[in-house]
């Protein structure tokens, strides 16, 4: 029998790493996580900056939705992604931890890698990154995934003779409507 702590351990590893494309095609969907975190950006975006914490949880809850059921394509974009989605929900919700309570230094790992804009990645700051995600592994079940994900695929294919990358793609709205909340 699941317990409901590995439901929602599995849900919230999705977050970071999502379903791993089957060789040769094989998925079982063909929904890209990455467009999935883009198309759900302002509904939790509106949610968050209620900062009332129901809204926050909702705001989670949608984020572990959007990554279910769907396959990682670009790790470096998912990275850029995530990253996005941390700076705003840690001001916002400070008193939650994101993407599942018990698992609260991942952000923090992640952020190590990014400049304040969001878009730059500072390759020189892996070595840093990568002991805060190991020391991450001693608490939080599913950092090893998140730490494969960003440090071993992500980096390797922007930071092979760069100390920093500017990631120049869009990967959430510039612009959202009016907030409903």
């Amino acid at each position: 029998m699941v317990s409901v702590k590995e439901i929602i351990s599995f849900c919230a590893v999705a977050f970071f790493i999502g379903t791993a494309k089957a060789a040769g095609g094989n998925s079982t969907t063909d929904v890209s996580c990455e467009d999935q975190l883009y198309d759900s950006f302002c509904e939790y975006k509106q949610l968050v900056l209620t900062q009332e914490r129901e809204k926050c949880l909702e705001a989670r809850d949608i984020l572990n939705e959007a990554v279910s059921n769907c396959v990682a394509e670009d790790p470096v974009r998912r990275m850029v992604q995530s990253v996005h989605y941390v700076r705003l929900f840690a001001p916002n919700c400070p008193t939650i931890e994101l993407p599942q309570d018990g698992c609260g230094q991942l952000p923090t790992c992640l952020q190590m890698l990014f400049d304040r804009s969001g878009q730059r990645i500072r390759c020189c700051s892996k070595f840093k990154a990568d002991r805060c995600f190991k020391n991450a592994m001693n608490g939080c079940s599913y950092a090893a995934g998140v730490r494969d994900l960003f440090i071993n695929q992500a980096l390797p294919t922007v930071c092979k003779y760069n100390r920093y990358f500017y990631y120049e793609e869009t990967v959430i709205p510039s612009s959202c409507p009016a907030s409903q909340y």
